[in-house]
């Protein structure tokens, strides 16, 4: 038998197929896929985004807005800082998520409201704090917007715009900056942020908690409804109220019977000594404003 060493033939590693149809096929491949993971991602973001891990928000919150920036004036400052030490307070005795930095936010308007947003932020306007009588109401206000940042109710909240870009962050902080930065401008303010009857309950419930053991009982959450009830105006023909806290935080009868039975319940005490507000914020009630 004869052996020989044949050359092997023209162009046998060569593709017969363009390298172009090759490449569409294989981009076509990958967007196809990612287009399937974003629309099964979509659906199930808001379940999924409060369970990822905060360090995740807290580095997609890095590359947005933030709204806990520093008044312009002194007297904001002042206002600010007392309301960040409150907050530093009841923070410890909510238990905040490791790593979950609590940042105040202070806007110097007439809007009676306050809400929790994302990046462990809350803000607090002139408006609501105005019409408070003690640092007990004040902390009611502060514990239920604390509790709403620890069961990551804001995560789940703010759509699946955002709730996309806390996922997508994981992969990259600027890609999911851009998709929740897109979400927040076209939905609006986050005053507009609402929270479902389970969420409220167990923000209501974190709340209590804490501000029993800060306080010893927990007047200033009746003190709370019963302030906010007086201020508000109602629409008679609708007949809701039209300030701004009722819409993002629905205070009914309800949840004001609810604050008896849960102190019933736990050994609570209803009523007891109020603290004074902190000076500054104190002075807001006091020196009426221009409304903003």
């Amino acid at each position: 038998m004869k052996f020989e060493n044949r050359l092997p033939a023209e162009g046998i590693n060569a593709s017969h197929e363009n390298p172009l149809i090759e490449l569409a096929w294989l981009l076509a491949g990958s967007l196809g896929a990612v287009t399937i993971l974003v629309i099964a991602v979509s659906f199930a973001a808001q379940w999924i985004a409060p369970r990822i891990p905060y360090r995740y928000e807290a580095k997609l919150a890095a590359t947005l807005p933030s709204f806990a920036t520093a008044p312009d004036d002194e007297s904001g400052r002042r206002v600010q800082s007392e309301l960040q030490s409150l907050a530093d307070r009841l923070a410890v005795r909510i238990g905040m998520p490791e790593g979950m930095k609590v940042r105040i936010g202070y806007r110097d308007q007439n809007t009676v409201n306050a809400f929790a947003t994302i990046g462990g932020q809350m803000v607090l306007f002139r408006g609501l704090l105005s019409k408070l009588e003690s640092e007990d109401a004040l902390a009611m206000v502060m514990a239920h917007e604390l509790a709403h940042l620890k069961y990551r109710h804001v995560s789940a909240a703010l759509g699946r715009g955002v709730a996309v870009g806390i996922i997508l962050s994981v992969v990259s902080a600027d890609l999911g900056g851009n998709a929740a930065g897109t979400a927040l401008s076209t939905a609006g303010l986050a005053t507009l942020l609402s929270f479902n009857r389970d969420q409220e309950r167990e923000a209501d419930t974190a709340a209590l908690r804490a501000i029993n053991a800060e306080y010893g009982h927990v007047g200033g959450a009746l003190d709370l409804f019963d302030v906010i009830s007086k201020a508000a105006g109602v629409d008679r023909a609708t007949g809701v109220a039209n300030i701004e806290f009722f819409r993002t935080h629905p205070l009914t009868e309800n949840r004001a019977m609810a604050i008896r039975q849960w102190a019933l319940a736990n050994g609570a005490v209803v009523d007891g000594k109020r603290r004074p507000l902190p000076d500054a914020v104190a002075a807001l009630g006091v020196h009426t404003k221009t409304p903003g």
